[in-house]
């Protein structure tokens, strides 16, 4: 079996672990031959450091060329030259980050598809898994797709489902997103390159959208149902979290998923105290959530009992 040439286009995590999956497991196959990903990123570490991305670190590792354009529109022609030295037949595309232009799209003879982590036409756009918790959906999965200009609009290529559960979070979730992906991922794209895949049109009347995820996504509004402020926990843990405001100032929350919600007859934000540990929060449809830890701003994050302990809480408080 001819081996298909590939580069791949990636850069946090999920894509570094598919990476790996197919150099290692199917080789016979597929040969990546280059990978681009994000430039280095400066964080503040103790004074400011540059951090590569997930796919340069795991491409380095593999012996892979590794390519960073700042900007692919503005460094088609050259990236393009300096790809077409390693050889190509697919660009491969997973969480790179950066929309391709038409010019680089077209480049490979098998042109170029991306792994995207929704059921397409659904949650279009930048941080699907996030949204799908956020929507309350009870399974997403990954889209292979031809790429377009228009952001993930292509023809659909192939599917696989991943079931999600009640008491899902992103971090949880985005390990069976991998675990799906690795066990599925390298069939789909040889179906695809055997020209075996039955490949369909998205319905544009049935497309949503999702955007970039912000910390300020985490601030919780007691106003909405236990419903809705539940599915924003499990959709920002582990990242950026979800908090409210404690006496003036800045508290993140976790809840206890595992706890069915009470109706309780106060106010939103109302905190209510249950025996020695139990600390719930009123919501807008009068159902209480159950919380597990706080973090007071500037400190370390609480159990519920040492909270109620160390806060003295009253009647009257409450998490606006």
């Amino acid at each position: 079996m001819q081996q298909t040439r590939i580069v791949f286009w990636g850069s946090p995590g999920i894509a570094a672990e598919f990476l790996s999956h197919l150099v290692s497991a199917h080789a016979d196959r597929f040969t990546v031959t280059a990978c681009v990903t994000q430039t280095e990123k400066t964080v503040q570490r103790q004074g400011k450091s540059a951090v590569r991305s997930a796919v340069h670190n795991r491409a380095e590792e593999l012996g892979i060329p590794v390519f960073t354009p700042k900007s692919v529109k503005k460094e088609a022609d050259q990236l393009l030259r300096e790809l077409n030295q390693t050889g190509f037949d697919l660009f491969v595309v997973l969480a790179y980050g950066k929309i391709l232009p038409t010019a680089v799209i077209d480049a490979p003879r098998l042109k170029s598809v991306n792994f995207h982590g929704s059921l397409l036409p659904l949650l279009r756009g930048a941080s699907p898994i996030e949204h799908a918790l956020l929507s309350g959906f009870s399974e997403t999965g990954w889209t292979l797709q031809r790429i377009v200009e228009k952001l993930d609009a292509g023809d659909i290529i192939e599917q696989s489902k991943v079931a999600i559960d009640d008491q899902e979070t992103t971090g949880t979730l985005y390990g069976k997103m991998t675990a799906n992906l690795i066990a599925n991922g390298a069939a789909m794209l040889a179906r695809y390159v055997e020209g075996t895949a039955n490949i369909q049109p998205q319905n544009e009347q049935a497309a949503t959208h999702c955007g970039k995820i912000s910390a300020d996504d985490g601030k919780l509004d007691f106003a909405l149902s236990a419903t809705a402020i539940r599915n924003r926990y499990r959709a920002f843990t582990p990242r950026p979290g979800v908090f409210a405001a404690f006496r003036g100032k800045k508290v993140k929350l976790s809840f206890d998923l595992s706890t069915v919600p009470e109706t309780i007859a106060k106010p939103p934000g109302s905190i209510i105290r249950s025996g020695k540990s139990g600390l719930f929060v009123v919501c807008g449809d009068g159902k209480a959530l159950a919380i597990a830890t706080v973090t007071p701003e500037g400190k370390k994050a609480m159990a519920a009992a040492d909270f109620m302990n160390g806060y003295r809480l009253t009647d009257t408080d409450a998490f606006a």
